[in-house]
This record gives structure tokens, sequence and C-alpha cells, in this order.
């Protein structure tokens, strides 16, 4: 076959006599690493070749080309979000792509209206235009520890909602008391299909707050005739137990795939992360060589963290390329990837350097909510 492979607006064709035969598509995400750190990230979605041409190899090597505009372009990391059964998770396994979390849902069938008592001096009404001011800062301190939360936008907000919206004007509704929005409870349509969100501020009321809101929704849609699918994270303790003491079941529908495409430029945007776990106060200082088979970096560690070009490393950290993916992502504690036999150190895992890792690098909950779906 005599494939020519062209580049053009963030997106990667492969054509055959002229024809299109493949694409793939590299948006742009503003990707919450945690902590209100945000690293561009460079996505990977559209992925398709011609059925009769699919085998040999074009979805490979358009990985490939994706990889190098993607460096090219100065992004530090790579990430896929798609179905837990889609067979491409192969193809991009094979491209250095490491699964670090498989989100999904709390799924329920409403089957009859329910009563509920409502919490003392709380209101629940129905959205109104302009609530999103608010909404969407509550959203963001609730979820500001989580990995894996894309940069929002009051218009992005807006737009995903306003199909349903425009049918079902009470799509949405809000709780608020005298100290204002305590939480809100609605649906959207995403490409996914409808999809049901939560979210309840902190305070004595929560629960009670949380279980009102809940069961409003939960009415809502039983008289829409729709199934009550809730995107919220396993981690989020709160969520998920209020969700599976009202007979909710999690399920997972979803992976979330991650690649290092520039080692020492993660390291270097994730640093205002490093700075602000060690709070000036590391216990081990030097220089730290980061490293796989297929990248090295160094990270001095004083005062602060800074990332630097070459030096001569006090210490080495060493690891295959999915295990430090995992590792930088929170899913995995150095110490565990140690005890595995997953990861190295030299000289040695000290209790210092233990210290250092197990700050640098905590285990940190997901969030991937279905609105970030790209």
């Amino acid at each position: 076959m005599d494939i020519v492979y062209k580049v053009e607006d963030a997106v990667v064709r492969a054509f055959e006599g002229g024809a299109q035969v493949g694409k793939i598509s590299v948006p742009d995400i503003d990707f919450h690493w945690g902590e209100g750190v945000f690293v561009r990230m460079a996505g990977i979605a559209g992925v398709g070749t011609d059925e009769a041409l699919r085998g040999r190899g074009i979805a490979s090597r358009m990985m490939e080309e994706a990889g190098r505009f993607a460096v090219a372009q100065g992004y530090a990391c790579s990430g896929i979000s798609t179905n837990i059964g889609n067979v491409a998770r192969r193809l991009y396994a094979r491209a250095g792509y490491t699964t670090v979390c498989r989100p999904g849902e709390f799924v329920k069938k409403p089957l009859a209206h329910r009563s509920f008592e409502q919490p003392a001096g709380v209101t629940i009404r129905p959205y109104r235009r302009g609530d999103e001011e608010k909404l969407l800062p509550l959203l963001e301190d609730l979820y500001a520890p989580f990995f894996g939360w894309r940069r929002k936008a009051l218009a992005r907000w807006e737009g995903l909602r306003r199909e349903v919206r425009e049918k079902d004007p009470a799509f949405l509704f809000v709780a608020e008391d005298g100290a204002g929005i305590q939480g809100w409870a609605g649906y959207l349509r995403q490409w996914i299909g409808l999809v049901s969100e939560f979210h309840v501020r902190p305070s004595e009321k929560r629960g009670a707050i949380a279980r009102s809101l809940l069961i409003h929704l939960e009415n809502h849609l039983l008289a829409q005739g729709i199934d009550a699918r809730i995107w919220a994270p396993p981690m989020d303790t709160f969520s998920a137990g209020l969700l599976t003491a009202e007979g909710y079941a999690f399920r997972e529908s979803r992976v979330f795939m991650v690649s290092i495409l520039d080692l020492p430029r993660l390291l270097d945007a994730l640093t205002p992360l490093f700075d602000r776990r060690l709070k000036g106060d590391p216990p081990w200082r030097g220089v730290i060589r980061v490293q796989t088979p297929l990248q090295e970096g160094f990270l001095r560690v004083d005062e602060g963290v800074r990332v630097e070009e070459k030096g001569t490393p006090d210490a080495e950290v060493l690891a295959p390329q999915e295990v430090l993916v995992r590792v930088l992502a929170g899913v995995l504690t150095p110490w565990e990837a140690y005890l595995e036999g997953l990861l190295s150190v030299r000289p040695g895992m000290t209790p210092e350097m233990r210290a250092l890792l197990t700050a640098l690098f905590p285990e940190t909950p997901w969030y991937h909510p279905a609105d970030d779906l790209w």
C-alpha cells in the first residue's frame, strides 16, 4: 500500500490514492493533575481506519504521527479516554499508553416516587439562569484534590446542558440556605447518553441535603422515564457511601490511559505541585535522577523543587515506563511499587528517601466526570 500521512489542524490523516482512509484527532486538554495544578495534555480522539484496510498498521502509524506532533507542539503527556471494552485499547497500549483509572457510574432504576424530609432552613428550588456562576466554583472546590479533571468554563458547562434544559426546564435542582448555594443535582446529555450528577458542599447538613437532592432527582427522572446514572468517583467516600446506601451499584464503563511524552517537561510542569506538597521542608535534599528505559529527568530538591537538564545525581529512581506513569498519576505509591519490585532506588530506599517519595507522589483520588470525556 502507498499510504500518505499528513498532519493538519491537530488532525492526523492517512490517504491512499488521494482518498482518506484513516484519521486521529489530537485535541488540546487543560488537564487537572491534582491540588489545583493543571498540565497541558494532548488528547487522542476519533481514531478510525477504513474497515477494509484494518490490520495493516495504519492506525499504529497514525498513533506514531500523533505522538510526534504532540511532542513538537510542546505537550509533556497525552491521554485517551475510551470504552472499557474497546478493542482499540490494545493499539493504545502498544503505543505506550498505560491505564491509570477505570471511571464509571453509579446506576439505579427508580421504581416508585419517594418522599423525604427536607432539611430545616434549606430550600430546594429549580435551576435559574446565572446559578452556574456559583455552581462551577462549588464543583472546583469539591474536587480540587482529585486527579483527572479538565479545567471548566461557564460556556462549556452551559453548552453541555443546553439541549436538556430546552426540553426539560426542571432538569436541575439547587439546594440553598442562608449561607448560599450548598449543592445541586441534575442531568445532562453527553455523547455517551444521558448522565446524572449531584454535588454538595461539606457542612453539618451535608448528608441530609444530599439525600434530599438525590431523591428530588430520582423522582424527576422517574417521571421522565429515565434511569439514574450518576458519575461520581468511588474514592469520594461521601458520595459513594450515600449512593450505595440508596441502592446504587457502581459499574466501570471507561478506561483512562496516559502516556509520558517528555518526562523532563512533565516534571517541570509538576514542580508547583511538588512545592505545595513539600511545603519547603523536604525530608531529603539533593538531586534525583528519575529514569525509565526510555526517558530520564533530574529533580533538585531543597527548599523547593526544580528540574535540571543534567546533573550528578545523589540518588536514582528507576522504573519501567508504565510504572512511572502510575506513580506520577497517584494510583501506585512509590513504596508499594518498591515492595513489588517494580521500582528501584539507588543507593537505597532510606527512611528519608521513602518519606520524600511518599510526599512527592502520594496516592491521589481520581475524578473523571462524564462531561470530561473527549
